[in-house]
């Protein structure tokens, strides 16, 4: 049978066409900071209190990647839901120079990477669309650029980046795994044990070690 009726009958006339239909050439940029990509999402992993070492929840990570360059921008960790607070902050870090706040966590490295970009493409989530961070891209010249509503594919840069953090978490404890069949019968609490903080610092050790490699598409580090 054809695929794209058998999902049709399946699962309505729209999902044929979002997995059916021509996928419009990749998002690029021609150097860097033309354009970075912002997104959230719920990390797969477990994360425990301070004091006692139980298990809280899993955190939200807002991320943001260089579309030119692959290079991660910036991030933020938290335990509240994605906000214009989060927003900020991420855009914050991606500003700033990030050598001094590797210092401040302890790690020898580079992450030669800070700024403000000429554009920032997000999806339409009520956080991206809000008044204060329209004010503050006006106030520093940055450019808001919004996806078509339903066209994921438009953010592939971020969603891939997203997708190869996961990867990297499913291997730490108190990992969720990205559904129910992956994890089995893997007790994600029972095992979890990093507080957000230390969580953030193995962030941070990720993403140096992600630049550090070849880049499939680029070709460079």
């Amino acid at each position: 049978m054809d695929p794209a009726e058998l999902t049709k009958a399946r699962e309505g006339s729209k999902a044929a066409r979002d997995r059916s239909r021509p996928v419009p050439g990749e998002y690029t940029a021609e150097c860097a900071f033309d354009v970075v990509q912002i997104d959230h999402t719920m990390v797969d992993v477990i994360v425990v209190d301070r004091q006692y070492r139980r298990p809280l929840q899993r955190p939200w990570l807002t991320l943001a990647i260089d579309v030119a360059s692959r290079m991660v921008a910036g991030f933020y960790l938290t335990l509240e839901a994605p906000s214009t607070v989060s927003v900020a902050l991420a855009i914050q870090h991606v500003v700033q120079p990030k050598e001094p706040w590797l210092v401040g966590l302890g790690i020898d490295a580079k992450w030669p990477i800070s700024g403000f970009p000429d554009a920032i493409h997000l999806d339409n989530a009520k956080e991206f669309r809000s008044v204060a961070l329209r004010r503050g891209a006006e106030e520093y010249g940055i450019e808001l650029i919004h996806r078509p509503i339903a066209t994921p594919h438009y953010g592939g840069h971020i969603e891939r980046l997203i997708g190869t953090m996961m990867g990297a978490i499913h291997l730490l404890p108190g990992t969720t795994f990205s559904d129910i069949d992956e994890r089995g019968s893997y007790d994600s609490a029972a095992n979890a044990t990093m507080i957000l903080d230390e969580l953030q610092r193995w962030m941070a050790l990720e993403i140096v070690r992600y630049h550090a490699d070849r880049h499939g598409a680029l070709g460079i580090l």
